[in-house]
This record gives C-alpha cells, structure tokens and sequence, in this order.
C-alpha cells in the first residue's frame, strides 16, 4: 500500500506527463497556450489600477459635454440689453503654455485685453502644498521637486485664477440672491492640456481656495431640488447644498462658478 507521500509524487509526476504532452501537442499544432500570458495581463492591470487609485480623488464634477460650436446663447453679449443686466459670459481658456480668464460680455476683460493672463509655474524649487501644483506631479514639504521619470505637464498658478473669480464673484453678487443661471462659465481648452491640467482649472473655478498650507473645506453648491426648495431651512449642512433665491450669496464658502460648460477653444 502507497503512503500519502508517495500517491502526492506519483500525481505530480503524472499532471507534469500531461503538461508536457500538452505542450507538445501545442507545438506540433502550430497553436499557443495564451492563458498564462492573459494571467500575466491581468495581473499587470489590477496593479496599474490599484497604483493610480492609491494617488487620485475621484469626485464629481458638474460639467456638459464638449461642444465644438459656439458659446452658449445665454452667454453671448446683447447689445440691446443693458450691460449690467446680461450674463457676464465667463471664459477660462488654458493651452499648454498660458491661461486666460476673460468674458464673452466683455464686462469682465476681452480675448484680446484679459482680466488676468498667467504662464507656467510649478517648475522644481516652487512652492506648493498639493502634487497638482507641480510640473512633475511630485511635492515634497511644501516645494516642487524634480523627477526625471515624469514628463512635465502644465501647471498654473490656480490661486491666483481661484482669487481672481472670487473678487468677480463676491463684486457682483455678494449679499444678495444670486440667480441660478450666474453660475455657469467657459472653460475653452485646447486637445493638448492633459486632463490632470484641466481638472485642477475646474476645481479653481468652482471654490473658494483655502490659504496655502490649510486643509480643503467643501463649499456649498447651488441645487434646483424641490425638496430644498419646499423646506423651511434654504441651506442643506450635511449636502451641503443652498437653494440660491433664498440665500444671500458668500462667495467664503459658496460656490463661485460651479456650472462648467466646456468648448472645443475660441476660434
């Protein structure tokens, strides 16, 4: 009679005859045995996915899809109509090397004279408190460091852009009833500006920015829900959402331009 030992080699020496007539079989059948490749694939894939989640906050974002035509018809300047009574028509438009912000209305600067215009920055030695505002995604003690492995993608001085849409904001609508459709502004932004890029230009326009160093707070959003709308208490603490025809805009702690309508760049 056979000990356990000795059934558990004669049955690995019988599942590795069979391997090896497989794989010759394969090999004389001109085909390939692509599962332990499709295992490594796998693999691979599970820990690309595991890394980059380990480094990115996924959130939602209130935007519309691209539209390669105009800019919306609510935005566009009247000339019939008084000038403080039309939508500003805020745009943002970034390429790989600068930043504009100005407006369709000309009320707040023009394409061509623009309220604020910024370059690059972010390069190693710049300060920063956030991976987001380095080239190289990489920021150590509150400085941009270097890194050979990355390519540097474009980064801009999102504070002074997020500082710029607060005065505009807080100068037009602070302490009265802000309108609903006031929130929505352009981001124009060329195929090039990678999507990291873009997301950070979108978090600028949507809040108020904390001081450099301190941590993050959520501003309160605008929202259309009837329920809101309906209750005695216009402002949801734990939504943090606002019904905006009842409450007196803070541009501290409520949105700046939340409803982000992108377009295919300025032609």
């Amino acid at each position: 009679m056979l000990s356990a030992h000795q059934v558990r080699n004669k049955t690995r020496r019988a599942i590795k005859r069979r391997e090896d007539d497989i794989e010759q079989e394969e090999i004389e059948g001109g085909e390939i045995n692509l599962i332990p490749y499709l295992d490594i694939v796998t693999n691979l894939m599970l820990f690309l996915l595991a890394s980059v989640s380990a480094n990115v906050v996924f959130g939602q974002i209130n935007t519309q899809l691209p539209d390669q035509g105009a800019p919306p018809p609510d935005q566009i300047n009247n000339p019939s109509t008084n000038p403080n009574d039309q939508p500003i028509g805020l745009a943002v438009a970034v390429t790989k090397d600068k930043l504009i912000l100005f407006s369709l209305s000309g009320l707040e600067g023009s394409l061509k004279a623009p309220k604020l215009l910024l370059s690059l920055t972010g390069r190693p030695g710049d300060p920063c408190d956030g991976a987001y505002q380095c080239e190289t995604n990489k920021c150590v003690k509150q400085v941009c460091v270097d890194d050979a492995s990355m390519d540097p993608n474009p980064v801009f001085d999102y504070r002074k852009l997020n500082a710029a849409l607060v005065e505009i904001a807080q100068r037009r609508f602070g302490n009265q009833m802000r309108k609903p459709e006031t929130y929505q502004a352009v981001l124009m932004a060329d195929p090039a500006v990678p999507y990291g890029t873009l997301i950070s230009v979108i978090s600028a326009m949507r809040c108020k920015m904390p001081e450099f160093g301190k941590e993050l707070a959520i501003c309160y959003l605008p929202t259309a829900d009837e329920k809101l709308k309906a209750a005695a208490n216009p402002v949801d603490d734990v939504a943090r959402l606002y019904d905006t025809l009842r409450t007196p805009y803070d541009s501290t702690k409520h949105a700046l331009f939340a409803d982000v309508v992108f377009s295919g760049g300025f032609r």
